[in-house]
């Protein structure tokens, strides 16, 4: 029973400290883009305030506050580069590693000159024990402390084969210094998931202040394509377009289904001939509607879902001659960093 509880409380402690990205892409692309999102809301703050009083001067502070905390956990860089710096750690560690195993091989040249035919005394150097070790750092500093232990039992030995103390010492500080590079390496392991998490956070944050600006600002400018799109969360590419053409003759009237087409496409209607059309929305193509609009020649309509939503755009030429319409699908973007 105890064990199933400890068990619990380890699975809820390890997904207590998980963190997941609220946006998608890399953290620097998301950074830059949303940095200057922040530098184009403080220039037309007065445009947001008016909209929103909730995003004002204090908004703007606590968004900059966001982006500076996020310094605090070296998240200007991607976790590509945070490996990267985790593997320098490792990097460290191999090379001190490295000059162990150059030292190593020092001492059993001297070692063998000191004691040619005493076999008891080259073990005691590591002869036999030294190729089980050599490539595991954890194992190696072991083999040096004992190693400088072996040396100095038998510096005198060493030192009349001009083997000098200092080099006996210089045993001991690899020693050492393996030990400290491993530990700094070990240690790293281990803050790294509650760093991932507290960095993750801080991103986070700094990204939902540029989410809510984002979403106001297709709002405060939705007449002003360009400005909006200094806040858009996505890139701006060349979203896929058809185009699709009907004619209309006399009193002719056309239904087009609404409700997919609307949650896939940006849609807009033109008016490619001379002649006026009618244009409302229903659920059938019998419904009277409350109201219908003109569709004058070569203008063009946004089609958006009215409220309530109907199923039907419905289009009818009044006039005494054939109409020429055109129907754009645009498929709509979904948002790069979420």
């Amino acid at each position: 029973m105890w064990n199933f509880f400890f068990s619990l409380a380890t699975y809820h402690n390890h997904h207590q400290m998980e963190a997941k990205r609220t946006y998608k892409g890399k953290d620097s692309r998301m950074i830059s883009k949303l940095f200057l999102a922040m530098r184009f809301f403080e220039k037309h703050l007065a445009d947001f305030t008016t909209f929103d009083p909730h995003l004002n001067a204090a908004y703007l502070a606590d968004w900059k506050a966001a982006f500076e905390g996020m310094h605090e956990y070296g998240v200007i860089e991607d976790d590509e580069d945070i490996i990267l710096a985790d593997g320098f750690l490792i990097d460290d560690a191999n090379k001190v590693l490295k000059k162990c195993q150059a030292k190593y091989k020092d001492v059993k040249y001297f070692a063998g000159k000191a004691f040619p035919d005493n076999k008891e005394a080259l073990k005691e150097f590591g002869e036999g024990t030294y190729t089980k070790v050599c490539n595991s750092r954890l194992r190696m500093v072991q083999f040096m402390e004992t190693l400088y232990g072996v040396a100095t039992k038998y510096k005198t030995e060493l030192i009349a084969q001009n083997y000098t103390q200092a080099a006996i010492d210089a045993i001991a500080t690899l020693a050492i210094e393996l030990r400290d590079d491993n530990n700094k390496q070990q240690l790293k392991k281990k803050e790294r998931p509650t760093e991932t998490r507290k960095r993750i956070e801080a991103l986070n944050k700094f990204y939902g202040f540029g989410q809510q600006v984002a979403e106001a600002a297709g709002e405060v400018y939705r007449e002003s394509p360009v400005l909006r799109d200094e806040f858009r969360l996505a890139q701006r590419h060349h979203p896929k377009t058809t185009k699709s053409w009907f004619a209309l003759g006399i009193s002719g009237i056309r239904k087009t289904a609404l409700t997919k087409l609307l949650k896939k496409y940006n849609v807009s209607l033109t008016n490619q001939g001379k002649e006026t059309v009618e244009y409302w929305q229903a659920n059938n193509i019998n419904e009277t509607p409350s109201k219908k609009h003109t569709l004058t020649a070569g203008e063009v309509i946004t089609v958006e879902a009215e409220q309530p939503v109907k199923k039907f755009l419905v289009v009818q030429n009044t006039s005494l001659k054939s109409a020429k319409l055109m129907l754009t699908k645009e498929v709509k973007e979904k948002p790069e960093f979420g």
